[in-house]
């Protein structure tokens, strides 16, 4: 039985789509299953993709097992908040904080959530479909 199998059998809500498994509110709890069960071991938590699509984020988890030597690929929608998975992969903080800074996608449960990127003053998240370029100092020199 591969990882797609054994994730479909303890979380029959999911959809799989090729190598993505997409689900709508049980990401915590695939993560733990994924890291924690022996015959998977999906132990490195490779980035947090983030994609804007203006009605929603989807954040993409790409795990790697070098047990297996598999990688699968975790997807969730969120508007602008999601649970952090700071407490399974440690390793995520810096993601986290990222996508907070340029999305502004609050992660529950961060508590040294802060902007990496931008200075502290700014205004709005410049990633998002929707943020207007209005700042002087993003204009372009003609």
């Amino acid at each position: 039985m591969n990882c797609i199998d054994m994730i479909k059998m303890n979380f029959p809500d999911i959809r799989i789509d090729l190598n993505k498994v997409e689900t709508d509110y049980q990401l915590y709890e695939i993560l733990e299953y994924l890291k924690g069960t022996y015959e998977l071991s999906f132990d490195i938590l490779l980035t947090i993709i983030a994609v804007d699509y203006t009605d929603y984020v989807e954040l993409i988890y790409p795990l790697l097992s070098t047990y297996l030597n598999e990688q699968v690929n975790i997807s969730t929608k969120v508007k602008n908040e999601a649970k952090s998975v700071t407490s399974i992969y440690p390793g995520a903080y810096f993601d986290e904080c990222e996508i907070y800074d340029l999305f502004g996608i609050s992660f529950t449960g961060n508590k040294k959530l802060k902007r990496l990127f931008m200075p502290s003053s700014w205004i709005g998240h410049p990633l998002r479909k929707n943020y207007e370029l209005k700042d002087t100092r993003l204009s372009w020199n003609e």
